[in-house]
C-alpha cells in the first residue's frame, strides 16, 4: 500500500511537469520545475516524498544545514528549513550575493557558470543537506558539494526532484559516496 502511495504522488508530480521544447537551445527538453511549485500542492507532494527518503535513509537525523540552490532548490530547502528548523543557505550565481563568498567555476550540460556561497552560510563541522530542482550532468552539484568541503562541512544527501539519468550526474555523484535521491527520473 506504501508502494503505491508513493507511486501515486509521483505520478501526481510528473503530471505537472511543464517540458518546453528548444530550451535554452534548440535540441533540449527543458524540464520545467517551477510548473510544479504553481500546483496548489505540488511543493507538499515533493517534500513528502524527499522527508520519507530522509527518514527511510537517516539523512533526516544526520543534517543540521541545508543548502538549496539557485534558483529553483531554495523553495525546496525553504519547506524543509522552516518545517524541520534547520538553517538554509543559498547557493547563488556570481553577482547575486553580497558580502564575501567562495565560490568555484563549474560546467553546465549547456556551458560554464559560476557557484558563490557566502564565507558565513555554512560553518566547519556542519553535515549539510543539499537540495536542487534537477540532477543533470551534475556539475552544479558538485561545484557546491566542493565548496561545502572548502568550509569545513560534509555534504551527507543530496536530493532532487528528477534526475535526468541518461545526463549521469547522479550516477556520477553517487560514485563519490554521496547519498543522491530523486523523485523522479527522465
Amino acid at each position: 500500500m506504501e508502494l503505491d502511495y508513493k507511486n501515486s504522488l509521483a505520478e501526481d508530480i510528473q503530471a505537472m511537469v511543464r517540458v518546453v521544447p528548444d530550451h535554452p537551445k534548440p535540441g533540449i527538453m527543458y524540464q520545467d520545475m517551477a510548473s510544479i511549485f504553481n500546483h496548489q500542492d505540488g511543493l507538499s507532494k515533493c517534500m513528502t516524498l524527499i522527508k520519507e527518503w530522509m527518514y527511510t535513509t537517516e539523512v533526516a537525523y544526520q543534517f543540521n544545514r541545508i543548502v538549496g540552490l539557485d534558483a529553483r532548490g531554495f523553495p525546496l530547502a525553504g519547506y524543509l528549513s522552516a518545517d524541520m528548523n534547520r538553517p538554509f543557505a543559498m547557493a547563488r550565481k556570481k553577482g547575486k550575493l553580497p558580502g564575501e563568498t567562495i565560490f568555484t567555476e563549474y560546467e553546465l550540460e549547456y556551458g560554464t557558470d559560476e557557484l558563490h556561497l557566502q564565507t558565513d552560510s555554512v560553518l566547519e563541522g556542519d553535515r549539510v543537506l543539499v537540495l536542487d530542482d534537477v540532477i543533470a550532468t551534475g556539475g552544479t552539484l558538485e561545484a557546491v558539494t566542493s565548496l561545502i568541503t572548502r568550509m569545513g562541512a560534509e555534504t551527507i544527501g543530496i536530493g532532487s526532484i528528477m534526475d535526468l539519468t541518461f545526463l549521469g550526474g547522479s550516477a556520477k555523484l553517487k560514485s563519490k559516496g554521496y547519498n543522491v535521491y530523486s523523485i523522479l527520473k527522465e
